[in-house]
């Protein structure tokens, strides 16, 4: 399967799974650099909880900092 196509399967997916129950929000005025580091703290905070649910175990950080590839230790489906 090239990798064009599986991004492509990747994404029909996630649309499948979660349609438009999400949407992206830009700030009206640029953010302080207070607020920038809050933001990146709730964002690195909420990644990594999803990540945990996905895989079933803490992420390290090479995983999170996206060096190490996630999709070799993803939990096998049951059949």
């Amino acid at each position: 399967m090239s990798d064009d196509s599986k991004h492509k399967r990747i994404r029909k997916n996630f649309e499948k799974r979660f349609g438009n129950r999400f949407s992206i929000a830009y700030p009206d005025k640029p953010l302080s650099e207070t607020e920038q580091h809050i933001r990146n703290k709730k964002i690195y905070k909420a990644t990594k909880e999803v990540l945990t649910d996905i895989l079933g175990r803490k992420p390290t950080e090479r995983e999170l900092l996206g060096f190490d590839d996630l999709s070799k230790h993803l939990p096998k489906k049951k059949k």
